[in-house]
């Protein structure tokens, strides 16, 4: 019993001077007002920094003239509200353009058409990751995607058919692989 009480009065004076320490910082708020008070550092506007010649000479920079006629200008295209108007030969002709592949016009999604060389179809991934890894090596933009149990291995893409071409011509004088030249399809996770 005499250990318990002992343990006891330690454990109160322990608190007691734990009190004796933390309370004055949390009654009289010094700390919080202090804390409330602290701001952060403000950023000076574009308009409010200058440069000296001085500092402009010790680090390096040029300052532009507006004048100059070596300095790039961009100007935003102006957007106009009306459709333009096509006769329906143009219309057409825009519209076998975007079915004919080998120009790389935008799918129905919006997005770049894109072509790419599938060099093989391995059932052992090792196998495919082991040939992505020698046309990589080669320097080919090669990957390997999953399809079903089987893994593929592709190279590209590129925005063309006839690009997409002269790469499996590549890859076969390289690799002694024919390859075959598909639609470049984004994985979905």
């Amino acid at each position: 019993m005499e250990a318990t009480v002992k343990h006891r009065i330690v454990g109160s004076l322990i608190l007691l001077s734990l009190a004796v320490i933390i309370l004055p910082f949390w009654l009289d708020g010094a700390g919080l007002q202090e804390y409330k008070t602290m701001q952060q550092p403000l950023i000076p506007k574009a308009s409010e920094l200058s440069l000296d010649a001085a500092s402009v000479a010790d680090n390096g920079i040029k300052k532009l003239d507006p004048s100059d006629s070596d300095i790039l200008q961009l100007s935003p295209i102006p957007v106009t509200d009306k459709p333009s108007i096509k006769s329906k030969e143009t219309q057409q002709a825009v519209k076998q353009a975007k079915l004919d592949p080998s120009n790389g016009v935008l799918n129905g999604q919006g997005l770049p058409e894109g072509w790419v060389v599938q060099l093989g179809n391995f059932g052992n991934r090792a196998n495919a990751a082991r040939l992505r890894d020698k046309v990589i090596k080669a320097g080919f933009a090669g990957y390997m995607v999953p399809n079903g149990d089987l893994f593929k291995v592709l190279v590209g893409p590129e925005l063309t058919r006839i690009k997409a071409e002269v790469l499996q011509e590549k890859l076969k004088s390289k690799f002694k692989m024919a390859g075959m030249v598909t639609l470049y399809e984004i994985e979905k996770p």
